[in-house]
């Protein structure tokens, strides 16, 4: 099977479970998103968050309600 068509599947494999998942590791929060892990982790306080020990959670609907408060508007252009 060509490389990319595996990674495609493995990308869609981890999108399917991420659905069913209600707290979300490092790792998920950056495929959710389109983000690398390196960068959720160097933005961690930007986003709700839970500790236990080392380990960093996200509540997949606090995460859903904190990407959806800013809104903008579209600019109308006029000629």
């Amino acid at each position: 099977m060509d490389a990319d068509i595996k990674r495609q599947l493995n990308r869609i494999e981890r999108l399917t479970l991420l659905a069913a998942k209600n707290v979300l590791t490092v790792d998920d929060l950056a495929l959710l998103i389109g983000r690398s892990p390196k960068t959720i982790r160097n933005q961690i306080d930007d986003f709700p968050h839970y500790k236990n020990g080392k380990s960093v959670y996200f509540r997949k609907d606090e995460i859903e309600s904190y990407l959806c408060q800013v809104k903008h508007e579209p600019i109308s252009i006029t000629r």
